[in-house]
């Protein structure tokens, strides 16, 4: 999946960089001098109650939000002067919860709009079927096939995405996710309305996602121990103010983070079956 059908960006995973982000609301501080660092490659989860900030986070970082102060910086260089399109071609790429894609088309049409996005081909080129155009369309379908095999959605390939349970939506979010070729992954809420036991699944599923795409992601998501199980490092944000960062087994530990989020107890963590920190099996300490 790592070959050139498929591919990822030639220049690697980014560097995120925030820090003293300020969002004001009219009245309300929805961010209030958060900041964090997602070195290449890492995983980085926000995890909080609602209204600590989370969402606002990312629309920071893909230019939805202006910030009313602070820094947001790729690479070392500032994103404030870009727009919210101009970010793609930096790599940023946005998952939303509410999972977007097209109803009425099937699985393999919205992966194929997806490669369109990314490496388009000229419509008299396309008309007129130059060799070209047809051998990049033999590789986008090639490629369609690998993801769509490697995430195990064969069988709904044909299916339109209207037909689909919301959780193989969401597979199929993943699957686009990997041929749009982030550096940077924003994931907003990936497990979102699905059913518990579809939950369980997405840890492997997004550890697969990572590895295909060699990406840096910034993961927002309430299932604290799919966040534990899945992050390299945690951040956890209360009314827009970071509370605890480091990693997962930190996080977890932090008197601060316990009193404002997670609970006093290991219990707080056994929601989707993720083993808890610091234990050496599901939800139990070790002996």
């Amino acid at each position: 999946m790592s070959g050139p059908l498929v591919g990822r960006d030639p220049r690697g995973p980014a560097r995120l960089a925030l820090d003293g982000v300020v969002v004001d609301f009219g009245g309300v501080r929805a961010v209030d001098g958060a900041g964090l660092v997602a070195e290449p490659g890492a995983v980085v989860g926000l995890i909080g109650p609602n209204g600590s900030g989370k969402t606002t986070v990312l629309d920071v970082v893909s230019g939805l939000v202006t910030p009313d102060a602070g820094t947001v910086r790729l690479d070392g260089e500032s994103l404030v002067e870009y727009l919210p399109e101009e970010r793609s071609p930096l790599g940023i790429v946005r998952s939303f919860q509410d999972c977007r894609l097209f109803p009425e088309l099937t699985v393999e049409e919205v992966l194929l709009l997806t490669l369109d996005a990314d490496r388009p081909v000229g419509v008299v080129s396309s008309s007129v079927q130059a060799p070209w155009a047809r051998r990049s369309e033999r590789d986008k379908r090639a490629a369609v096939r690998e993801v769509v095999a490697s995430f195990g959605i064969d069988r709904f390939r044909r299916h339109q995405i209207a037909q689909l349970s919301t959780g193989t939506r969401r597979v199929v979010d993943l699957a686009s996710i990997v041929l749009a070729r982030p550096r940077l992954l924003l994931l907003d809420e990936p497990t979102a309305g699905i059913a518990q036991r579809e939950a369980e699944a997405f840890v492997p599923l997004l550890r697969r996602l990572h590895e295909l795409a060699d990406t840096t992601i910034v993961l927002v998501e309430h299932d604290v121990p799919l966040v534990f199980a899945l992050c390299t490092h945690v951040v956890m944000l209360e009314t827009g103010s970071v509370v605890s960062s480091g990693t997962p087994d930190e996080v977890a530990r932090d008197p601060r983070a316990l009193a404002a989020y997670l609970g006093a107890s290991e219990e707080a963590l056994a929601v989707s079956g993720a083993p808890v920190p610091g234990s050496d099996r599901r939800g139990a300490p070790p002996e």
